[in-house]
């Protein structure tokens, strides 16, 4: 099937079947629930980049725990999937202006709640996913962390200047920010089983801020941003078997 797959090819088969839901064309797009985007990604970086210096295009790459063509993935890819891909003017941004790529950097975590009566649920921790905006030759342009609100990623996909007034963080939040040595062990803790997407995109935008000066400082890979962002922006390091979710119980 991988061999099979290329824009091409699912232009042909929407032409020839529509668009409705199957999991032919989840596996086309190599996303799951692709009927709500109609986006080819690649999961070849390689072949990514050929796209992209072929259409002069730069490569949206999405670093992810997990997997795009999954349902249990991070819950920040599962709200890409959900309210940012389908978004009519950030569709269209990404149909037109990007070449799509995703990468599953780890496995995801799960956590079970277990209720106590035989009953027990599954879900998946946030995990912090980011976008990295790449040139033709793999160099990172841009990255755009974690969760944000669907019109500040438009905006900071068309470069736009975004400024968003400050936003009052949440209690568990400010109880942490008491003394910094508790919020460095708690933060990824809190950040991975909380969502909140106004207090969200303020701290990402805090966090692309940053970004945007490592940048500024210095030549990137990737890969090196990537391992970078993980570890000193979302205390999550990528070498860390637990990713920095291992907190001692703080009562």
């Amino acid at each position: 099937m991988q061999n099979l797959r290329s824009p091409a090819v699912l232009a042909t088969y929407l032409r020839t079947n529509g668009a409705a839901a199957s999991p032919y064309l989840d596996r086309l797009c190599a996303q799951i629930h692709a009927h709500t985007t109609l986006l080819y990604w690649f999961t070849d970086l390689d072949a990514a980049l050929a796209e992209a210096r072929r259409t002069r295009r730069p490569v949206l790459s999405l670093r992810l725990l997990g997997r795009l063509d999954e349902e249990l993935s991070c819950a920040n890819s599962r709200f890409f999937r959900k309210l940012l891909y389908p978004e009519a003017r950030i569709n269209r941004l990404l149909r037109e202006r990007f070449v799509l790529h995703w990468q599953s950097l780890r496995p995801v975590p799960r956590v079970t709640i277990d209720f106590g009566d035989g009953r027990r649920v599954q879900r998946t921790l946030t995990g912090n996913s980011l976008h990295l905006v790449l040139d033709g030759n793999g160099r990172p342009l841009d990255a755009l962390p974690g969760l944000l609100a669907p019109d500040v990623f438009y905006r900071l996909l068309t470069g736009e200047r975004v400024e968003l007034p400050p936003v009052a963080p949440t209690r568990a939040v400010s109880a942490s920010r008491v003394a910094m040595t508790k919020h460095v062990v708690e933060a990824p803790l809190l950040r991975a089983v909380s969502s909140d997407l106004d207090g969200d995109t303020r701290t990402n935008l805090e966090l692309h801020a940053r970004i945007r000066q490592a940048l500024a400082r210095g030549m990137w890979t990737a890969d090196q941003l990537v391992a970078w962002i993980y570890r000193e922006l979302f205390l999550m390091p990528l070498e860390d078997p637990a990713l920095g979710l291992d907190a001692p119980d703080p009562f």
